[in-house]
């Protein structure tokens, strides 16, 4: 059976303060980056076979954070853009 994980990225400024970012390319705060980095210590990378990240910074640099640095970059991740 095929397991599925699904991870949203650690918090930005605008997640923090219930913003929504779309398009927007925001990184993570400090509490996102201990975010991600806590991921780490629940998903071992070594058993995954395919990750897939959204192209916004806040996407891969959770990913990277977490351990999780053979990612594939994928625009079917992209938050949508809605104005």
């Amino acid at each position: 059976m095929t397991e599925l994980y699904l991870v949203r990225h650690g918090q930005t400024e605008w997640s923090r303060t219930g913003r929504h970012t779309s398009i927007t390319n925001l990184d993570l705060t400090e509490y996102g980056v201990a975010q991600a980095t806590s991921l780490g210590a629940r998903l071992d990378p070594s058993e995954f076979g395919l990750v897939l990240s959204s192209p916004r910074l806040r996407a891969q640099r959770t990913a990277e954070l977490a351990g999780f640095t053979d990612y594939e970059v994928t625009e079917d991740l992209a938050e949508w853009y809605y104005g």
